[in-house]
């Protein structure tokens, strides 16, 4: 180590304080935690060893999150959630072994990153994404296909991913959502970034003030929002959708049974249901170009076809809670459990990486 960087080593052990001070406070954070946030769980995971040190991050440790989380938020039948991670093999069989019929997808960004460092291409790359947003099963196996005629070899390589995981063909209706990225978390990464770096007390305050504030903005954002109207970025789908409806024919077949076509293509609309025979409106919750083209063909407002799921009452309930202020560490309780040490540092192979790594 250089000299210039022990010197800011030892800047910011004098500023923020060393590990070893940072979790002898761990308890009495804890304490802080519930004294000015009632109703908030606090865990630890110490070691049974002498010296009472915080376990690393390992596959139990997953484990022992995921069995607060379940029972914190009362998941009685995990069947109602749906989990997406980046092919994580702790945290897959963590959740297999918590949360055994919970839909588990893995975000579609990390499965391309993959597969184009073995197969390159921008014809590779189009040809995943289009199967990965497909919403139907013939629509999925028509891609792959396409893909298993062009190389067996890429074929087989994605089979072994899962598809059923990464794909919309496949995702259980009802969610309201069809995400097959992990956007939201590697946003929250990206935020979170500058914050990882610092002592554990540090970054856990950093994190909790920014989700506080951020908790509070959202809260006011939808104050003024009538109740029981679709939320304005589901509204701005819409639109889009009412742009693209022109394309579309539409034909009774019933009551409120149509059929859309356009060209070769074509879908059965069921506004008793609220279904489409191309799933995507069971996915979303908002609709379809065939829903929206059916409903504008009755000269009805598609606004009132969401799913109440995306209207604004339910945002509002979202953020209804808030987290409250905490005191400095000269105002924390003094406990009487033993003050914790850090994890015992593991010096991995070359220069550490302290950026996020990109795709490219």
């Amino acid at each position: 180590m250089g000299q210039c960087r022990r010197a800011k080593k030892y800047a910011n052990e004098l500023i923020k304080g060393t590990l070893v001070d940072h979790y002898a406070k761990l308890w009495s954070y804890g304490e802080e935690i519930r004294r000015s946030n009632p109703g908030s769980i606090v865990k630890m995971d110490v070691n049974a060893m002498l010296d009472a040190r915080v376990e690393r991050e390992l596959q139990k440790n997953y484990k022992f999150g995921w069995v607060f989380l379940k029972d914190d938020i009362h998941l009685e039948d995990s069947f109602s959630i749906s989990l997406m991670s980046d092919q994580h093999k702790g945290l897959l069989e963590a959740v297999k072994e918590v949360l055994p019929i919970a839909e588990h997808r893995q975000c579609a960004r990390h499965i391309v990153a993959n597969f184009r460092k073995r197969f390159s291409g921008v014809h590779y790359k189009n040809m995943f994404w289009k199967a990965s947003k497909s919403s139907t099963e013939p629509l999925f196996n028509a891609v792959v296909k396409e893909i298993q005629i062009l190389n067996p070899a890429a074929y087989d390589y994605l089979m072994e991913t899962n598809p059923k995981s990464w794909s919309r063909a496949f995702i259980q209706e009802g969610k309201m959502c069809d995400a097959v990225e992990n956007g939201l978390s590697e946003s929250f990464n990206s935020v979170i970034r500058d914050a990882r770096k610092k002592p554990i007390i540090t970054m856990l305050e950093e994190i909790r003030l920014y989700v506080m504030e951020r908790l509070y903005n959202l809260k006011m954002k939808g104050c003024s929002w009538p109740d029981y109207k679709p939320c304005p970025s589901i509204s701005v789908l819409l639109n889009k959708l009412k742009r693209d409806q022109r394309y579309w024919q539409v034909l009774r077949s019933g009551l409120n049974q149509f059929k859309t076509r356009n060209l070769a293509k074509s879908y059965v609309v069921d506004l008793d249901k609220k279904t489409c025979t191309c799933r995507v409106w069971k996915l979303n919750g908002y609709g379809c170009v065939h829903s929206v083209a059916t409903i504008s063909y009755l000269n009805r407002d598609v606004a009132t076809y969401v799913d109440p799921m995306l209207y604004h009452a339910f945002y509002k309930n979202n953020y209804k809670y808030q987290i409250h202020g905490m005191n400095g560490s000269n105002m924390w309780l003094v406990t009487e459990f033993i003050p914790p040490l850090p994890p015992l540092k593991r010096r991995m192979l070359g220069r550490p990486k302290v950026n996020r790594r990109r795709d490219a």
